[in-house]
C-alpha cells in the first residue's frame, strides 16, 4: 500500500503523481500540470516535459525528487512531511542549485549600493518607500516568522505586518519568501517607487544578479 495515503497500492505513478497528497503538491508548486490520464510514469513525465523550458523542466524534476525524499523519510524514519514542506524543500534545493551554477554570481567584498552594510536605518530618497524585511526560524515550532515594515523618507511608518511561514526551516529560503511578500504588498498598495532592505546578503545579491529565483 502507498505509505503516504494508505489507500492504494504503491506504484511509481501513484507515489509521484496520483496520490492525493502528491496531487496537492503539484497544485501548489506549479499550476497547470495535468496529473491525470497516463498509466505509466515514464509516459506521463515525457508528456509534461515536452515543450517545456529548461527552468520548468528543472522545477518538475526537482518536485519529483522532493516527493520521493518525503516518501523515504516516512518509510524509513516515520517522519511525515506536509504538502508545504515538500514544496518548500523543492524550492530550497532549486534556489541553492541556481546559485551554485550561476557563473555570474559572487558576493562582493565591498558595498555596491549606498546603505549597504549599514547597522542603522538609512532613510531612502525623497518619494521612495523603504520596505524592511526580516525572517526568523523557530525550530521548536517547525516554522519561520517574518516581519515587513514600510516607511517613507521622513521615517513615517505606513505599513507593518508579520507573517508565518509553515514548514520552512532554511533561513535563506524564509528571507526569499518574505521579500516576495514585500513586493506583493507594494503592488497591492500601488507603490511605484520602493526599495527593499534585508540583512541577508545572499538574497540581496540574488535580486541584483541575473540568477533565476
Amino acid at each position: 500500500m502507498c505509505p503516504v495515503c494508505d489507500e492504494v497500492a504503491e506504484t511509481i505513478m501513484h507515489i509521484l503523481v496520483l496520490c492525493k497528497v502528491v496531487k496537492a503538491c503539484w497544485q501548489v508548486f506549479k499550476a497547470g500540470i495535468n496529473v491525470d490520464g497516463a498509466l505509466e510514469f515514464t509516459d506521463w513525465l515525457a508528456g509534461i516535459l515536452e515543450g517545456q523550458s529548461k527552468n520548468n523542466k528543472a522545477n518538475i524534476l526537482t518536485l519529483c525528487w522532493s516527493i520521493w525524499r518525503s516518501r523515504n523519510d516516512l518509510v524509513w524514519y516515520n517522519k511525515r512531511w506536509t504538502v508545504l514542506r515538500i514544496v518548500a524543500k523543492a524550492w530550497e534545493y532549486l534556489s541553492q542549485w541556481n546559485v551554485a551554477q550561476s557563473r555570474g554570481y559572487s558576493v562582493p567584498l565591498i558595498p555596491t549600493v549606498e546603505g549597504d552594510r549599514a547597522t542603522t536605518w538609512v532613510k531612502p530618497q525623497h518619494n521612495i518607500i523603504k520596505i524592511t524585511v526580516d525572517a526568523s526560524i523557530f525550530q521548536n515550532l517547525g516554522m519561520s516568522g517574518a516581519s515587513i515594515v514600510a516607511r517613507k523618507h521622513n521615517s513615517h511608518l505606513i505599513l507593518a505586518k508579520s507573517i508565518c511561514i509553515p514548514d520552512v526551516m532554511n533561513p535563506t529560503l524564509a528571507e526569499v519568501m518574505v521579500v516576495k511578500e514585500a513586493f506583493s504588498c507594494a503592488m497591492e498598495m500601488g507603490w511605484s517607487s520602493v526599495t527593499i532592505e534585508s540583512d541577508c546578503m545572499v538574497v540581496i545579491q540574488l535580486i541584483r544578479s541575473s540568477t533565476p529565483m
